[in-house]
């Protein structure tokens, strides 16, 4: 079992700041996402990290490097956590699949686990929660990161339902937290268990935040 697991979500990209629907769609960070990532590598400088992995994806892998960078690890890509195929829904804003839809696709996120509801891709979060729990079940137990401590930078609700899976809860409690860019999840090794111990982190932006205020 690992000591310690952070699980971060990437920066912010174009489509992040325009709310549209990005899934497999490899978007770049933005430039307030790079000072995001930059932020939060300053805010990891003095947090002891043994392993660092990574989605494919140019926006998650970006975010990892800044890290990974200054403590001199190598980034361990992970194609398991590539974020959730949304299949034509990519690219679009909440109103543009209103306009498509009408209300089909909010009903799909508010009933997560309801089988009446499927997107385009890979049609259900409990079939991204298949793709991605084998991967980090082994991460969680492999040998050789036994004790360590290990950070997975991926997507918002790639992080999401790992939450949900290491908590026990099932994917109709989805819809009921936030993962924000760069936000951390902390999760601690205690009596043999993961314990979530820090949700949806941000203080590394505190920077941002007073800046914005003048």
């Amino acid at each position: 079992m690992i000591k310690r697991l952070f699980l971060v979500r990437h920066g912010q990209t174009p489509w992040n700041a325009e709310k549209r629907y990005q899934g497999i769609t490899d978007i770049p960070l933005s430039e307030e996402g790079r000072n995001q990532a930059r932020l939060l590598a300053d805010e990891f400088e003095k947090t002891h990290i043994d392993v660092i992995y990574s989605s494919p994806l140019q926006r998650a892998y970006d975010t990892a490097k800044e890290i990974a960078s200054r403590k001199g690890i190598d980034i361990i890509v992970e194609d398991s956590f590539i974020e959730i195929d949304y299949g034509e829904w990519e690219g679009k804003t909440i109103p543009e699949l209103t306009a498509l839809y009408g209300d089909y696709h909010i009903e799909t996120l508010k009933h997560p686990g309801d089988d009446r509801y499927k997107f385009p891709g890979e049609g259900s979060f409990r079939n991204v929660l298949k793709r991605i729990t084998p991967a980090l079940d082994r991460i969680m137990n492999e040998p050789e990161n036994e004790g360590k401590s290990v950070m997975i930078v991926a997507h918002g609700g790639i992080l999401k339902l790992m939450t949900l899976y290491l908590l026990g809860l099932d994917v109709d409690f989805y819809p009921k937290f936030w993962m924000d860019n760069t936000g951390v999840n902390i999760f601690d090794e205690r009596f043999g268990d993961l314990t979530l111990i820090r949700l949806n982190d941000k203080t590394h932006l505190r920077k941002v935040r007073y800046k914005d205020k003048g």
